[in-house]
Formats: structure tokens, C-alpha cells, sequence
């Protein structure tokens, strides 16, 4: 049996827990407090100077020079304030912010916080180095994809999309495939969107490359970016891939950026014999294709068992004009078509 002065000791004891953690939080907040307010102090004299430059009024220098003679521990206080105005600002502004860090070696040191023991460390020194847009981190940038930390991989991805350097890309891709997790697949997709045309080598590599979250995100590209030169390698992998996922991205690729051609590898695969969600995927992408050989497949589709995929055909029909919508009034008695007709009202599609 449990005693009174069992249970009153443990309330004690998880007391004084509640109290030490509240003790924690406490000293935290005020060291935080002590810590933002000491930098207040020391930016004081140079906050002036430093919107100047932001606001690019500062057309003699006079307030950049100041800012690069700051020493001592109100240069790191600098260092914090202009890398938080380098996310918003661009231009000759953004740029004369980086020459100051330069001047003060900041960027060499961040280059060597790439190697630091903690992770935070790490992180924003990639984040640094990716705000001043300089191509010369690009290399140690794409070392640190490889970090143990996520925080720091993703760090470092963000920084490179924000160089937009094309010689980033291949290793990007490698490393949303990586063991040990990886990138996620959007952060590196938007920062690869950043790089512009110069990616389309890698983009065909990627499409090879034995990891299918590689393929993945790299098929997606190809159809955001119209990546035309993907295309064959679009089409087999529709066909040929082991990995459901990579086919369906694919198929949506083509659907985006696809040729006339297309609409046969497109509308092959929404048959039967094909994984329901792929011939979903395929029925879509017509829609987004646009060729008006399709209609007869899609026409036929609006049959089919599958509800979702008769309402996409249906609504894929509508949207290939005046042929698809003759052959959509012809099958009107179906539910899936009904419904693809009055939504497509209610769009102003059709009247």
C-alpha cells in the first residue's frame, strides 16, 4: 500500500523539477534579454551607417567606411545586423553589405565555420555564405551537403540556391539520394529552380541516377523548367522505371512540356494493365499536353470502373476544347461527366 508520505514526496520532488525548469527557461530569457540589448548598444553608433548602405544613400562612402573600420566586439554585432539586412535587400546595396563582412574577414570565417563542432555554428555559417552570393563558397557549400547534421545540409542547399551557381546542381541531385536522409526533395528543387538553364546536364544525369528520389525530384524539374532535352529519357522512364513514383512525376513532366508525339506514350499508359494511379497521373497530363488525339482514350475512360479516373478523363475533356467537350456531351448521362460539365459551368468554361 502506498503511504501519505510516498505520495507527498514525489509531489515534492516533481515540484522542485517544475521549479528548476522554470529556474532554466528564466535564465535563458534573461540572458537572451542581456545579450540583445548589449548588441543594441554596441550597433547604436553604426545603425545610421548601416540603413544608409541598405537604402543605397550612401553614394560618397563615407558611411561604408565607417562600417568597415568597426573593430572589436561591436564588429561581431555588425556581423548579425548585416546578415539579417542581406535577406532583404539586392542590388548594389546587398553587394556593398558583402564588401564590409569582407572587410572584415567574416566570410573567411565563415568558410571555417563550415568545420565548426556545432551544428548551429555550421548552419549559419552556410547561411552566411549563401546571403553574400559569393561563387568562391560554392565549393565548401557543396561539402557541407554531406554534413551529419540535416540542419546544416539544408542550410547549405538554401545557400547555393541563392548563388544560383550551376556547378552546384549535379551535386545537389546526388544528395537528395544520399544515405543517412539526405535532402528533402522541395528544398532542393527550389534551390536547383534557382540556377536557371545551366542545370540541363545535370537534369539528364539525374535522370539516371540510382536513387529514385534523385529521379524524382529531377523529373520534376524537367517539367517545371521545360527541360526539353529530358524528354527521351522522360518517355522510357514513363515505361521502364521500377519505382511507381518516378513514373507518375514523369508522366506529369511530359504532360507539361511534352511534344505531339507524347499523347501516345501518355495515352498507352492510362490503360488497364497499368498501375491505377499512373493511368490517373496519364489522364491528367493530357489535359496539360493538349493534344486533341487523345479524346477518343479519354472519351472511353469515362467508363471505366474507376471513379476518379472517369471524373479526370471527364474533366480533361473539357479542357481540350471544342472536340473533347463534343465528345463529353455525348457520354452526359454519366455521373463522372455530369459532374466534370457543371463544374466546368461554374468556371465559365462552358455556358
Amino acid at each position: 500500500m502506498i503511504s501519505w508520505s510516498s505520495i507527498l514526496a514525489a509531489t515534492l520532488g516533481v515540484l522542485l523539477v517544475c521549479v528548476a525548469l522554470a529556474g532554466v527557461v528564466a535564465a535563458i530569457r534573461i540572458r537572451r534579454h542581456s545579450r540583445e540589448a548589449r548588441r543594441s548598444r554596441l550597433m547604436a553608433p553604426f545603425r545610421p551607417h548601416l540603413v544608409a548602405v541598405s537604402a543605397g544613400e550612401d553614394p560618397g562612402g563615407d558611411s561604408r567606411r565607417v562600417l568597415a573600420d568597426v573593430a572589436g566586439p561591436a564588429r561581431r554585432a555588425l556581423a548579425e545586423s548585416v546578415s539579417g539586412m542581406l535577406g532583404k535587400v539586392r542590388g548594389l546595396p546587398a553587394e556593398q553589405l558583402v564588401e564590409v563582412l569582407a572587410s572584415h574577414g567574416a566570410l573567411g570565417r565563415a568558410v571555417e565555420d563550415l568545420g565548426h563542432r556545432s551544428p548551429v555554428r555550421r548552419a549559419q555559417a552556410a547561411q552566411l555564405l549563401g546571403l553574400s552570393r559569393d561563387p568562391a563558397a560554392v565549393d565548401p557549400l557543396v561539402g557541407a551537403l554531406g554534413d551529419h547534421a540535416a540542419e546544416v545540409r539544408a542550410s547549405a542547399a538554401y545557400a547555393l540556391g541563392l548563388i544560383g551557381d550551376p556547378r552546384a546542381a549535379g551535386p545537389l541531385l546526388h544528395a537528395v539520394g544520399a544515405p543517412g536522409g539526405g535532402l528533402p526533395a522541395g528544398l532542393a528543387a527550389d534551390a536547383l529552380l534557382s540556377m536557371g538553364v545551366g542545370i540541363s546536364d545535370s537534369l539528364v544525369h539525374g535522370l539516371v541516377d540510382p536513387d529514385p528520389r534523385t529521379r524524382t525530384v529531377t523529373a520534376h524539374l524537367c517539367g517545371a523548367g521545360s527541360f526539353t532535352r529530358a524528354l527521351p529519357l522522360l518517355r522510357d522512364l514513363v515505361a521502364l522505371d521500377p519505382d511507381l513514383t518516378v513514373r507518375e512525376t514523369c508522366a506529369t513532366a511530359l504532360g507539361r512540356i511534352g511534344r505531339a508525339e507524347d499523347a501516345e506514350v501518355l495515352t498507352r499508359h492510362t490503360q488497364v494493365e497499368h498501375p491505377q494511379p499512373l493511368r490517373r497521373v496519364c489522364a491528367a497530363a493530357l489535359g496539360e499536353l493538349g493534344d486533341p488525339s487523345a479524346v477518343p482514350t479519354l472519351a472511353a475512360l469515362t467508363h471505366d470502373p474507376d471513379p476518379r479516373l472517369a471524373e479526370l478523363a471527364a474533366s480533361t475533356l473539357v479542357r481540350l476544347g471544342p472536340q473533347g467537350r463534343a465528345a463529353l456531351a455525348a457520354g452526359g448521362a454519366l455521373r463522372p461527366v455530369r459532374s466534370a460539365m457543371t463544374m466546368a459551368r461554374l468556371q465559365g468554361v462552358l455556358p
